[in-house]
C-alpha cells in the first residue's frame, strides 16, 4: 500500500446530477468518497408539510481518495465520474486535514441558514417530527419585548410586542394599533407569526 495516497483527497468532477452515483460507484471500488451536502427545510409540494432536503453542497463535485495504491484507470470507468479536477498538468489535491473540516463543519451545520439550523437542533433534541422541530425553534426565536406581526385578514397583518410564550405553546402579546392602544391578544397559531427586529420591518 503507498501511503502517500492516504495523506490527501482528490477532487471528482460528476456528471450532471451524479454527485451521488458517482459515490456510490467509487465506494463500490474499493476507494473512499464523500459528498458534501446542504440541508434545507422546505414545503413538501404536495402535502405542505415541512420537510428536510438534502443536496450537494458543491454541485459537480465530490471528495475522493485512493483506499490502497492509485488506479486512475478503476476511477474513470466509475458511472457518473467525469473526471478528475487538474491545476497545472496534475491532479489537484486536498490535505485530509481539509476535508476532515469540511465534513465538521457539516455536522455542527455551519453551512446550513438560520431556520433550518434552529429546526435540525430541535429534531436532534427529540421532536418527532419536522413540523414540531420547526413550531419549538419558531417559539424559541420569540422572546419578550420582540415585534412580531400576524394576520388580520386574508391581505392584512397586525403589529404586536410579545409579552410571553406559554407552556402550551401559545404567544401572549399585544397588538399595537395606530392611536397607540395596546389590546392584549393570545395567538394560538404561532406558524402564522412573523419574527421583525422592529415596527418599520413589519411594513
Amino acid at each position: 500500500m503507498n501511503g502517500q495516497t492516504q495523506n490527501h483527497w482528490y477532487i471528482v468532477q460528476t456528471n450532471p446530477n451524479c454527485e451521488r452515483k458517482a459515490v456510490a460507484e467509487i465506494r463500490r471500488h474499493g476507494f473512499r468518497a464523500h459528498m458534501p451536502r446542504l440541508a434545507k427545510v422546505r414545503t413538501h409540494h404536495r402535502t405542505k408539510e415541512p420537510i428536510i432536503t438534502r443536496r450537494p453542497l458543491l454541485t459537480g463535485y465530490i471528495f475522493m481518495r485512493f483506499a490502497g495504491p492509485e488506479n486512475w484507470y478503476a476511477l474513470r470507468q466509475c458511472n457518473g465520474v467525469k473526471g478528475v479536477l487538474y491545476v497545472d498538468g496534475r491532479p489537484y489535491t486536498l490535505a485530509r486535514e481539509k476535508v476532515a473540516s469540511i465534513m465538521r463543519a457539516e455536522r455542527s451545520m455551519a453551512y446550513e441558514d438560520g431556520n433550518t439550523r434552529s429546526v435540525r437542533t430541535e429534531l436532534r433534541k427529540g421532536r418527532p417530527n419536522v413540523r414540531q422541530a420547526e413550531r419549538r425553534a419558531k417559539l424559541g426565536s420569540m422572546q419578550v419585548g420582540r415585534h412580531i406581526t400576524a394576520p388580520m385578514t386574508a391581505d392584512q397583518r397586525v403589529l404586536a410586542r410579545i409579552l410571553s410564550v406559554t407552556k402550551k405553546g401559545t404567544v401572549k402579546a399585544v397588538v399595537l394599533g395606530d392611536n397607540g392602544r395596546e389590546t392584549p391578544v393570545e395567538f394560538t397559531d404561532v406558524d402564522n407569526l412573523i419574527v421583525v427586529d422592529d415596527q418599520s420591518e413589519a411594513a
